[in-house]
Formats: structure tokens, sequence, C-alpha cells
């Protein structure tokens, strides 16, 4: 992947665990690179922080509280 920062308004990625660690990190940087975004994670909270990094990096998001175990 390449890390020069492109828009990629058609690319949408579900990304879960997106509340800490890799997930969250992998949001930030996808959202850098302008890509549509949809953060799973069960803790509201870090969803709601990994959201405003993702639009801040100037990509776009929504987030879902979800257990993927259930």
């Amino acid at each position: 992947m390449s890390t020069t920062p492109t828009s990629h308004p058609s690319r949408t990625v579900v990304i879960t665990g997106a509340s800490g660690g890799i997930g969250r990190a992998t949001a930030r940087m996808l959202g850098a690179r302008g890509y549509r975004l949809a953060l799973l994670a069960r803790g509201e909270v870090g969803l709601a922080a990994a959201r405003r990094e993702v639009e801040a990096a100037g990509g776009q998001a929504i987030t879902v509280v979800v257990d993927v175990a259930d």
C-alpha cells in the first residue's frame, strides 16, 4: 500500500476492534488516506474517540457498538 495520501471516495472499509490497538491504528491510517470507514467494537467511548481521530485525519467514519462474538 502506498504511503501517499489519496482519496478513495468509493472505498468503504469495515474494521472490527476499531476502538484500540491495531484496529484503531488502521482506522487512523486509512482515514488519512481518505477512506470511508465503518468502525466496529464493544466500547462506545473508544469508538467515539477513534471516529474523531479518523475525521481529524480527513476520513469519514460511522461507528457501530457490537460484540462480534455474539
